[in-house]
């Protein structure tokens, strides 16, 4: 089987794409055959086909340095791609390869993409879903999808890229906070030039080098053959009337947020999902608008479009059946996702609280079995973060316990009110003693197991003590009874990010306009001269019930000073755990430990509960 081989050099973000989109429609009408492109990029920052641009995209950024920003027309995430990368596609019919389903497609050719690279010298192999890593570190990302008959799959190949650019240009969905970014980014990432140093091969041989993993690993036929005058009239004609225009580029956002819109995120085998939904009618009982976006790939795109239109105007009584049914009778390739994701992330958008409570409106979301019928995890997070940066934490811990969840935003952070008024230096106590008894009761949480992240865990620990006979357990992460010096210096540290780097974009990834006034607000009151103890002591005294004390080795804001104080302080069965090689976000940076860890222990409190 042969497949012609172009190479349409280096071209912008936008013309790149309608050059995509123009080789799908000339294939579709036989005018070409199976293609292999190798194409290159000025530097551009790509959003995928589901994806908020204003979500995943610096714009402003982008803007003063002539980065152009632009909108795939395959699913997945958002990229910034360069002269340090190249890009590889191929495009050809199911029957070329005998093979009908995406996953398997994807699979055999990021394996042949893989051997290609080995025959450089890179031992290179395929993660599922879509990444070709070495040692762990991805070296290229890839993704496609079915149009009809045709399918169009595409990767980027690392060769000499800087990882900077891309945390500056993107809002990159990580957990830790900037001056964590690039560290991070480096570690996950890899390039040719990184690990064939003087060694590099040119890019002829480089396009040799993945040819011959395609021949060998597809059992096709490249031949260099030439780009045709019908494929440049399509491109250009594609780039003018929509690839290339700000209204499909800029054509998804997030609805604001208010009492007739609410939302659900979840993270998948598949990639994340999100769900806003606009409700109308006296009683919010009808589905007015339907928004679903995120980083996955789904088989033909227009999928997620018709399913929006499937929801418009159904009593929200309906939307779970109808989701099931939409893909019951519609064909569609859904990689590494299924209907039930969904299904899951609209439930979860339709059932999402609106709680008053502390004189403001916030939002949160139960998972799992009902408030009356086990007792519920209470997730608190940290005084930057909101519901949405626990991420897949909760669902997992409610899979492997047996207890329902409650997540919820604080004011002044994610879907909930903004701040007001002056700073406030108890604001710890106030919360755990004024605003959360007012979250668990309109959540008709009757039995707790409170589980809070720094600022969290040290509200979880005061209304432990304030309120002993309700809660069963506490578990904290970086939980903190006093400021040390080390967090004075990284509190200025993080100032300097927020004025002069990019932490305030991303914290208005999560936050949106309300990130400026919640951060300058927590920044004067952990400034602020005086007293460094919190002086919640007292309340520690009067905690009954088991706590289990986790804290990061390398945390940069607190050290195990804090365990030690914690189980000095509480009369209770304390357990602490220091995690080597962890900072300050334990619940991601050692995920698999402080998932299990988390596990046991509300496994022993359950056991323990049920023997009484």
């Amino acid at each position: 089987m042969r497949f012609r081989v172009i190479d349409t050099g280096i071209r912008d973000g936008r013309r790149n794409i309608a050059f995509d989109q123009a080789l799908i429609e000339a294939r579709k009408d036989g005018a070409i055959p199976d293609t292999i492109r190798f194409l290159r990029f000025r530097p551009a920052a790509l959003v995928g086909i589901h994806q908020i641009l204003s979500h995943e995209v610096r714009l402003a950024y982008c803007r003063e340095r002539g980065i152009q920003v632009g909108r795939r027309i395959t699913g997945g995430g958002g990229l910034y791609l360069d002269e340090g990368q190249i890009g590889w596609e191929l495009l050809f019919t199911r029957q070329s390869l005998g093979i009908a389903d995406l996953e398997t497609l994807t699979r055999r050719i990021c394996e042949a993409a893989a051997l290609g690279l080995n025959k450089l010298g890179i031992a290179a192999r395929y993660r599922p879903r879509n990444d070709i890593e070495v040692e762990g570190r991805k070296i290229s990302g890839t993704g496609g999808f079915f149009d009809g008959d045709v399918l169009f799959y595409q990767g980027t190949l690392l060769i000499d890229f800087d990882p900077g650019d891309m945390i500056a240009a993107l809002k990159v969905p990580v957990e830790k906070l900037a001056k964590r970014d690039l560290e991070s980014a480096r570690q996950r990432v890899v390039t040719m030039r990184e690990l064939l140093g003087d060694g590099l091969p040119d890019l002829a041989e480089i396009y040799r080098g993945l040819l011959d993993g395609f021949a060998e690993g597809l059992g096709i036929e490249p031949v260099w053959g030439s780009i045709g005058e019908d494929e440049e009239r399509r491109a250009a004609r594609l780039h003018d009337e929509e690839i290339g225009t700000d209204e499909f580029v800029y054509s998804l956002d997030a609805p604001d947020s208010g009492a007739a819109i609410v939302s659900a995120n979840i993270t998948t085998r598949g990639g994340t999902l999100r769900a806003d939904i606009r409700l109308e009618g006296a009683d919010g009982g009808r589905i007015r608008e339907a928004l679903i976006t995120g980083d996955f790939f789904v088989t033909p795109p227009r999928v997620v479009f018709d399913l929006e239109a499937a929801l418009r105007g159904l009593p929200v009584t309906e939307a779970g059946p109808a989701v099931e049914a939409f893909f019951a009778r519609t064909e569609a390739d859904l990689l590494a996702l299924t209907p039930a994701d969904f299904r899951a992330v609209v439930d979860m958008a339709l059932r999402q609280l609106t709680i008053r409570a502390g004189g403001a409106r916030l939002r949160g979301h139960l998972i799992g079995p009902d408030p009356a019928a086990a007792p519920t995890l209470v997730f608190l997070h940290d005084g930057l973060g909101c519901a949405r940066l626990w991420r897949d934490i909760p669902p997992r811990l409610v899979r492997a316990t047996g207890c329902g969840a409650l997540v919820y935003d604080r004011r002044g952070a994610g879907d909930s009110e903004p701040l007001s008024g002056p700073p406030a230096p108890d604001y710890l106590r106030d919360e755990a003693l004024n605003v959360l008894p007012e979250v668990l009761a309109a959540a008709a949480v009757r039995e707790a197991i409170l589980v809070g992240h720094s600022d969290g865990g040290t509200i979880a620990l005061i209304y432990a003590g304030a309120y002993p006979d309700r809660v069963r357990g506490v578990i904290t992460e970086a939980a903190h009874l006093f400021r040390e010096e080390r967090t004075l210096r990284a509190i200025r540290e993080q100032i300097e990010d927020f004025e002069r780097g990019d932490l305030k974009a991303r914290l208005a990834r999560y936050h949106g306009g309300k990130a400026a006034a919640s951060f300058e607000r927590l920044a004067e009151i952990w400034l602020a001269a005086g007293e460094r103890r919190w002086g919640i002591e007292d309340y520690l005294a009067r905690i009954r019930c088991p706590v289990l004390a986790l804290q990061g080795e390398d945390d940069e804001y607190f050290s195990a000073l804090q365990l030690d104080a914690i189980a000095a302080a509480v009369p209770s069965r304390v357990e602490t755990l220091s995690i080597p090689d962890c900072g300050h976000v334990p619940h991601h940076q050692a995920r698999k430990s402080v998932l299990a860890a988390m596990t046991r222990f509300v496994e022993e409190l359950n056991a323990g509960a049920a023997s009484v």
